[in-house]
């Protein structure tokens, strides 16, 4: 046991000194792994914080149209419960033979509602009952779409809203430059990739967004009497078929007017459109004169083809037999580019250079029942260089086709 102490003694010192080696290496091993730990949780932070960055902005964009897309349609469920209340209001008239007993009521207050609750409990007719108690159940769900839109609203930047005469282009070339500060070449190559709605009508809500890479912009109703969606439809119609367009928005129109009695507020808009249909009317009068002036010229013309007479029977425009004379085949498909407007002038140059001869011999007219003398004359001038047709029965040759041949 002496023994075994005193080894153990001696070597006590040695294993001390093992164990005091071991826990340093354990505490550096420990102080590493932190530090590694430390690093990933940074790099991950910094790394979420870039993509958030990188793919914020899209959604974001995203975000932002689906909530205007929320806000157009229920602005155009706003629209169709107002045009349901103008038709009842329409209907209790024409069963009644009295207007509302409110001259507005598109936005009844409480106080309104309770005169148009008394009225419904005064009145026999159940028909009529159900009819205003429609109105009011309309006007409530009307109210609280107004309410769903504001809170929407809130959550989206401001829009613009529509001024008479301001175009979608000219608001956003102003949102881009002037309150993002963009270049202008940048804000129209931005543009470019935008869909614009022309035209815009006063109390239109235009919407602009941008990500600072993309820009989106949408249009909503906002307290304009027709939807921008409308606003599309009509143009399209209009580019398909004008005058359609014209009868059916004069109609349209017509039947308006009864209902613009109760919307007073909203009559400056809808004559906007009147003003459309006026310019539209008076661009389809000017085509319409233009192509009255063309007929009339055409009516009044004389229509020809002047060649040589070798061209002539090369072409089998005319054609002769045995011991027969040259005749005027079928000209049919034949075009006849030149034309004299006899209203103002019954004469027609002929010029030898222009034919590529040296001095002109003979010209005959076909076809051959028009008499020379008596409804035509041709006069060759000495010299040979050129020759003069005189139309000089106007009438018979207005709007016909002649065969002038040349040697």
């Amino acid at each position: 046991m002496s023994i075994e102490k005193k080894e153990f003694d001696e070597l006590k010192p040695m294993l001390d000194d093992i164990g005091e080696e071991k826990k340093k290496k354990r505490t550096l091993l420990i102080i590493i792994l932190l530090l590694v730990l430390i690093l990933i949780v940074a790099g991950y932070f910094i790394f979420r914080g870039e993509s958030d960055q990188r793919v914020d902005r899209a959604p974001k964009l995203r975000q932002m149209n689906k909530l205007v897309i929320k806000i157009r349609d229920m602005e155009s469920n706003i629209q169709e419960k107002q045009n349901e209340i103008f038709r009842l209001m329409k209907e209790y008239k024409e069963k009644t033979g009295k207007n509302m007993p409110l001259a507005n009521t598109l936005s009844l207050t409480e106080q309104e509602k309770e005169i148009l609750k008394k009225k419904i409990y005064e009145e026999k007719d159940i028909s009529i009952k159900s009819l205003l108690n429609d109105i009011i159940d309309k006007n409530n769900d009307i109210s609280d779409l107004k309410v769903k839109i504001k809170k929407i609203e809130a959550l989206l930047p401001t829009p613009h809203i529509v001024n008479r005469g301001e175009s979608h282009y000219k608001i956003a070339i102003d949102y881009l430059i002037n309150q993002k500060g963009i270049e202008k070449d940048r804000a129209l190559e931005l543009i470019e990739r935008a869909a614009l709605l022309e035209p815009l009508l006063p109390e239109f809500k235009v919407w602009n967004f941008y990500s600072g890479k993309e820009y989106g912009t949408f249009v909503t109703q906002g307290n304009a009497s027709i939807s921008p969606n409308q606003i599309i439809r009509k143009t399209k119609k209009k580019l398909v078929d004008a005058k359609d367009k014209a009868i059916s928005e004069r109609d349209k129109l017509s039947s308006d007017i009864e209902i613009l009695e109760a919307r007073r507020s909203e009559l400056i808009s809808q004559l906007e459109l009147l003003n459309n249909e006026k310019t539209g009317l008076i661009e389809k009068l000017s085509d319409l004169n233009k192509q009255n002036l063309e007929m009339r010229k055409n009516i009044n013309s004389i229509f020809f083809i002047m060649d040589l007479k070798k061209n002539l029977k090369k072409k089998e425009i005319i054609k002769s037999g045995f011991l027969k004379s040259y005749k005027l085949q079928d000209i049919s498909n034949v075009k006849f580019d030149l034309s004299v407007d006899l209203r103002y002038n019954n004469a027609n140059n002929i010029s030898a250079k222009e034919l590529n001869l040296t001095k002109i011999t003979k010209i005959v007219l076909y076809p051959k029942f028009y008499k020379h003398e008596i409804d035509y004359k041709i006069n060759i001038y000495k010299d040979g260089e050129s020759a003069l047709l005189v139309i000089l029965s106007k009438n018979k040759f207005k709007n016909e086709k002649i065969v002038i041949s040349v040697e």
